[in-house]
C-alpha cells in the first residue's frame, strides 16, 4: 500500500474524475471548526469550504450540513441523511427539500452511512447496531439486513462505518475487524476483501484506484 500525502485526520472523503477532497477538524471553535484539501495522489493542495462543498453535492445548492452523507440521483437529486437524525431527506438541485423517504427506513441506533445500487435501492451502514441493510426507496420495505444485535455486541459486523457501492458491488468498510467485505447487491454473497493491520473507515475508488481510510491515514491498495 502507498500512503497519500493527506493531512492528519483527513476524513469525509470526496471523488472527483481530479481530486480526492477531504476536510480535518483543526478546532473545536465554532468560527473556524475545519480545513479542506484536495489530493490528486501526489499533491496536496488547501481549499475554500466552498470548493468542497461544491465537489461534495456536484453543484447541487444548500443547505449544507456538516458530517451528512450524500447520494446522486439521476437528474441532480440528491439523498441526504445526517447521523444524529438519521431521517433520510430527497433534495432538488436547487436545495429544495421534496420530501423525507418513509419511516420504516430507521435504523435502531444511527445511519453513519448511506449508499444506492445499479436497481435504485438504498444501502445503510448502522455502525453501533452493527449492521447494514437494503431499502426500497419508494416504500421503505427493508429487503434484506445483516448483522445486529440486541445486546449491541459485534457479529458479522463490528461497526460498520461506510458503504460504498460500485457496479453490483458494495464495499463495507469493518472498522472493529480491521476489513473491508465484499458483497454482491443483488445475490447477497459475501465475504472479506481485505484485512488490515487498523480500523478502516472508508473505502473509495478514485481515478483508477482504490483507496482506503485508515486510523492514520489515506492509502492506495
Amino acid at each position: 500500500m502507498t500512503k497519500l500525502p493527506t493531512e492528519a485526520g483527513a476524513f469525509d472523503l470526496v471523488c472527483t474524475p481530479d481530486w480526492l477532497y477531504y476536510r480535518v477538524q483543526r478546532t473545536r471553535l465554532r468560527h473556524v471548526p475545519y480545513a479542506y484539501f484536495k489530493t490528486d495522489t501526489v499533491h496536496n493542495v488547501a481549499v475554500t469550504e466552498q470548493e468542497f462543498n461544491e465537489a461534495k453535492y456536484c453543484g447541487a445548492a444548500g443547505p449544507y450540513q456538516d458530517g451528512e452523507e450524500v447520494v446522486y440521483l439521476p437528474g441532480g437529486n440528491t439523498l441526504r441523511c445526517f447521523y444524529q437524525e438519521s431521517v433520510v431527506r430527497l433534495f432538488t438541485p436547487d436545495g429544495t427539500l421534496r420530501r423525507a423517504l418513509p419511516d420504516a427506513i430507521a435504523p435502531v441506533c444511527s445511519f453513519y452511512s448511506i449508499a444506492l445500487d445499479v436497481q435504485g435501492h438504498l444501502w445503510t451502514a448502522d455502525p453501533c447496531y452493527h449492521q447494514v441493510a437494503q431499502y426500497d426507496v419508494t416504500t421503505g420495505r427493508q429487503f434484506f439486513a445483516l448483522g445486529g444485535s440486541e445486546a449491541w455486541e459485534p457479529g458479522e459486523f463490528d461497526h460498520p462505518e461506510d458503504i460504498a457501492v460500485y457496479e453490483e458491488h458494495a464495499f463495507i468498510s469493518d472498522m472493529g475487524h480491521q476489513r473491508v467485505v465484499l458483497m454482491n447487491t443483488r445475490t447477497k454473497r459475501f465475504g472479506t476483501y481485505r484485512t488490515f493491520e487498523q480500523p478502516v473507515w472508508q473505502y473509495r475508488r478514485f481515478q483508477k484506484h482504490e483507496l482506503v481510510r485508515l486510523n492514520d491515514g489515506i492509502y492506495l491498495l
